[in-house]
């Protein structure tokens, strides 16, 4: 049996299986006792727009079985499918019938209602209906919310005077407004943000509990006065005289103890190092710089206590990754003074740090998934996380990997190496990051909460292939920080040189000359590459998996500028080809701008996600096509995945041309479009269904590949359209990915307008990871 009729055979095979389960999903009652009720349905009818609906059903105590698109329960289906006497259990990857249970349904009732009172729906009223048809059962929630109780004035009664114009002052980042409905989620986060604002300040001893709210609720119209009250005390029989005149708290000493053993060593006996007025005490000889240790702590002596600075040392002593445990107390020094007087309380901060092991030697296997191309990739790997004293993180690889590449002009049969592979790569890579901005300013200069860190890498790589030989050496340097905003990160590398020598096997060599296209013949040729590229990243991802969030990654690169300029001002002679060169090498000389922009709408079983990129590259000056690795290519199992990798495009090229080319399609420009609903089957089992769309062009006309230009009027003639479904095998650290697609539009057809779904001749991808 060939390879494309086992995909058709595997297409037909799932196709089968779904429909086996639609018809026990038809059937939920299959496995209910004769007077047990299925609950079919929950709906709620609230006559409030502005309550989430979403919101209200998470409040339910009981729901119907889970449902893809809202339709289909497929869970259930795979429940009654499996679920038999003799047959493997399948009670863990199916879902069993939901019983209705009436107190479970008055209880929902009741939760609604608790719900709506804490959203300022003090007069809500919360009804259910059950409709009983044969043993199924429809519950319908009904809820009259009434009007919300509005925010009319917000006011302050601050016991302590010297609270108060805090307080106001930065009333502009209350939680609470105006004309804006009652909320006690919204009082409880309000508690927490005046308890914040206070500590910034420098009252350590100040706690949320000395924030109470007055609600008014007399005024009528369902309008309320909100009172913010700051007392004395905690409450009213707390009578500590510390509690009755809220102070700020200065510190006095910061103290650094690093030990691998706290427990059983007394830190009075540890050696001592003095710095900037920070003490560092240690059981063990110190091998970091205390200018490091110094700049991590935000925290200084005789100034006043600041929350934010707590939380800033924290965050740097992790970024550092010098210490398993970043532990901070607070110590109340005794004052000396008349016992009548309340004296200012002074703090001594004591930091606790307990090292990590400094180096290490491992080794790596994963799997890969380049452009769609299967592989294994492994090494040994040395670390070292304090080189010279400061942090400075120096990591040396020596990789390899086998790789099953889509050969460009042979038979996969005959080109085998090592087994199933045909690519073989090796080579060491040396990786050296300084926590700091390596430049003519001093590192104390730049905000620490920026996280700047200066990073070099130096790359060998030999891959082999049955159609060529490359050698790959690659110099970097750059720097990367964080903005303020957490979820901004910036990639700056002024400088990556690349020099890539290429050896073609002769019959290779041959086939390119017979094509003549001189595009094809400058990608296989040495180039080097002397290019900037900067990067930002915004990912708003956090780990509530409920939470819906967005990623957007910018790029830009220029090329061969500098190098340009410099032969220009020279005078540098030109080869025959018209174009410098260095190491009798025509290095490359163009621009790349592209971006990636994904939305996850999550759900607690399921995620809708879209995506949408564009990248164009343009070559110019020294050379007039782009390197074959900077090129974008159509297809694969993170892209449009009814083609494989490199298959589809440029544009409408004809169908007749792509077969008879043996070179991978590549263009200057692409524009993609993605569209994946996942849910989960059981733990370990996930599915998806998808379209994907979009197409590669190239930026101007090429007499040997017609239609594969760029033009506005036949855009949507180029545009491939590709659908399927997929499974995953999400084992918490590692996810393997199938997804069976197959072509809907196909830009290469005589009629490029067409749909027609090729479902007979589908295109199964193999992936590590999601696709995006």
């Amino acid at each position: 049996m060939s390879f494309n009729n086992k995909i058709q055979y595997l297409f037909k095979a799932l196709l089968t299986s779904c429909f086996v389960v639609f018809v026990f999903a038809c059937n939920p009652t299959k496995h209910l006792k004769p007077d047990e009720l299925f609950l079919q349905n929950s709906t709620i009818k609230i006559d409030a727009q502005k309550v989430d609906k979403d919101e209200l059903k998470s409040y339910l105590k009981q729901k119907p079985n889970r449902k893809i698109f809202g339709i289909f329960r497929y869970h259930l289906g795979i429940f009654n499918a499996f679920n038999k006497k003799g047959v493997l259990n399948f009670r863990q990857i199916g879902e069993a019938p939901v019983v209705y249970d009436s107190l479970l349904t008055a209880k929902s009732a009741t939760q609604l209602g608790l719900y709506l009172k804490n959203k300022s729906y003090f007069d809500n009223n919360v009804t259910y209906t059950t409709k009983i048809h044969k043993n199924k059962v429809k519950v319908k929630y009904t809820i009259k919310t009434g009007e919300p109780y509005i925010v009319k004035w917000i006011d302050y009664k601050i016991e302590a005077p010297n609270l108060r114009p805090i307080v106001v002052m930065k009333h502009y980042r209350s939680f609470i407004k105006k004309n804006k409905p009652l909320d006690m989620d919204v009082l409880e986060n309000e508690r927490q943000r005046i308890r914040d604002v206070l500590r910034d300040e420098g009252y350590f001893y100040f706690t949320k509990d000395y924030v109470k709210f007055s609600i008014d609720t007399t005024i009528g119209n369902k309008e309320v006065n909100v009172y913010i009250q700051i007392e004395n005390k905690k409450n009213s029989n707390d009578s500590t005289v510390t509690d009755l005149l809220h102070q700020k708290s200065k510190v006095a000493e910061v103290n650094v103890y690093l030990s691998h053993d706290f427990i059983n060593k007394n830190i009075y006996n540890f050696d001592t190092t003095s710095y900037n007025g920070l003490l560092i005490a240690h059981d063990y000889k110190l091998i970091y710089k205390p200018k490091i240790i110094n700049h991590a702590v935000n925290i200084k002596p005789n100034e006043l206590y600041s929350l934010e600075d707590q939380q800033a040392t924290y965050k740097h002593f992790s970024e550092l990754g010098l210490f398993r445990t970043v532990n901070i107390q607070y110590d109340k020094q005794n004052v000396s003074g008349s016992s009548d007087s309340i004296q200012p309380p002074i703090l001594i901060t004591n930091i606790f740090l307990t090292p990590q092991k400094i180096k290490s030697t491992s080794i790596e296997a994963t799997g890969t998934n380049s452009g769609g191309n299967l592989g294994i990739k492994g090494g040994i790997v040395y670390l070292h996380k304090n080189l010279f004293h400061s942090g400075e993180r120096l990591t040396v690889r020596l990789n390899g990997g086998l790789e099953v590449q889509q050969l460009i002009n042979q038979p996969q049969k005959e080109q085998l190496i090592f087994g199933v592979f045909n690519t073989f790569e090796f080579g060491p890579e040396v990786n050296l990051e300084i926590p700091r901005f390596l430049l003519p300013i001093s590192f104390e200069k730049f905000s620490k909460n920026l996280n700047p860190k200066t990073s070099f890498n130096y790359i060998l790589n030999y891959q082999n292939r049955p159609e060529y030989e490359r050698n790959l050496t690659q110099f970097s340097f750059g720097y990367f920080w964080n903005a303020k905003n957490k979820y901004k990160k910036h990639f700056l590398n002024p400088f990556t040189i690349s020099l890539i020598k290429i050896h073609l096997t002769e019959q290779f060599k041959t086939r390119i000359e017979q094509e003549n296209n001189p595009f094809i013949i400058s990608s296989f040729t040495d180039h080097l590459i002397s290019a900037s590229n900067y990067t930002y990243i915004y990912n708003n991802q956090t780990t509530n998996k409920t939470r819906n969030f967005k990623f957007f990654r910018f790029n830009t690169e220029f090329a061969g500028n500098t190098l340009w300029l410099s032969d220009v001002m020279l005078n540098t002679p030109k080869n025959e080809k018209g174009g410098f060169e260095y190491f009798h090498i025509q290095y490359a000389q163009y621009m790349k701008f592209d971006f990636d922009y994904r939305y996850y709408n999550q759900a607690p079983f399921s995620a809708l996600v879209s995506r949408i990129a564009f990248g164009i590259g343009r070559p110019y000056g020294n050379l007039n096509v782009l390197p074959f690795e900077k090129s974008y290519f159509g297809g694969g199992a993170n892209g449009i995945r009814a083609w494989q990798a490199r298959t589809l495009g440029p544009g409408s090229l004809p169908d007749s041309l792509i077969k008879a080319q043996f070179v991978n399609q590549i263009g200057e420009l692409k524009i993609e479009g993605n569209l994946e609903y996942r849910f989960n089957i059981t733990k370990l089992f996930k599915g998806a269904i998808f379209v994907d769309a979009g197409n590669i062009w190239i930026t101007r006309p090429d007499e040997l590949r017609p239609n594969a230009e760029i033009r506005l009027d036949k855009f949507w003639q180029d545009v491939a359209i590709g659908t399927g479904v997929g499974l995953r095998l999400d084992f918490g650290f590692f996810l393997f990915r199938f997804d069976l697609a197959a072509k809907l539009k196909d830009p290469a057809l005589l009629n490029p307008n067409e749909f027609n779904l090729q479902w007979k001749k589908p295109t199964l991808n193999l992936g590590i990871g999601y696709p995006f």
